[in-house]
């Protein structure tokens, strides 16, 4: 599932729980089915909820503690399950599962474009072209806007969206061409680069369920 604000987009993969917090104005997608829990949870003075969004791995243990707050039980029940898992949560190492957008037009119509299609065979002076803006004035945003370059946030693009297909349960070959890699090699050291594993390790280590926990205050 690929979870987008205004200027920045994670991906909630199986194993993983997405924390969102109250006020802040986002939209869900996913590319097929997907299966989860989604809490909705009215803030409280007793319970110190994180302040910023982000995507984190879950255990045995956390994901029980979800099981147990979709059950319909007291409400001081509910809260000390929240207190523990809030506890929890806030101790979670991120998961490097976030990209930056950049928020200039131009800059953000060359990653839409990307984001659409990472197999995209433009490169940079084609894509400045297209969206009529200079190359010299496309870098200097991307990294001005997303603190990369426009080269290295492509590259973290391309990882991200072929966690899609890796989870789909395309070969290695076929989530690199569609990536846009031509060499199978380089997408599997940069996918290493990014997350300390092979996307096969990866794969294996998240096939928990998907979990994605929302705050709301209404």
């Amino acid at each position: 599932m690929i979870i987008e604000t205004e200027l920045t987009q994670w991906v909630v993969t199986p194993g993983s729980m997405g924390w969102f917090p109250a006020n802040l104005y986002h939209r869900a997608r996913s590319t097929r089915a997907v299966s989860g829990k989604c809490l909705y949870l009215e803030p409280l003075s007793s319970i110190h909820f994180p302040l910023c969004s982000g995507v984190y791995g879950t255990d045995t243990f956390i994901l029980t503690l979800l099981e147990r707050l979709c059950l319909n039980r007291p409400a001081d029940y509910g809260d000390a399950l929240l207190k523990v898992l809030t506890c929890e949560l806030n101790h979670l190492p991120e998961l490097p599962l976030q990209l930056t957008l950049p928020e200039d037009r131009r800059a953000r119509n060359v990653a839409n474009e990307l984001l659409k299609n990472p197999g995209c065979v433009l490169d940079q002076t084609q894509l400045a072209n297209k969206w009529g803006i200079s190359v010299r004035n496309l870098s200097r945003l991307f990294h001005q806007e997303t603190g990369l370059t426009f080269s290295r946030w492509r590259q973290q693009a391309k990882v991200l969206s072929s966690l899609q297909w890796i989870f789909a349960g395309l070969s290695v070959n076929e989530v690199a061409y569609l990536s846009g890699y031509s060499n199978v090699s380089s997408y599997i050291e940069i996918f290493r680069e990014r997350f300390g594993k092979t996307p096969g390790q990866f794969k294996e280590t998240d096939k928990l369920a998907a979990t994605l926990l929302a705050n709301n205050d209404i």
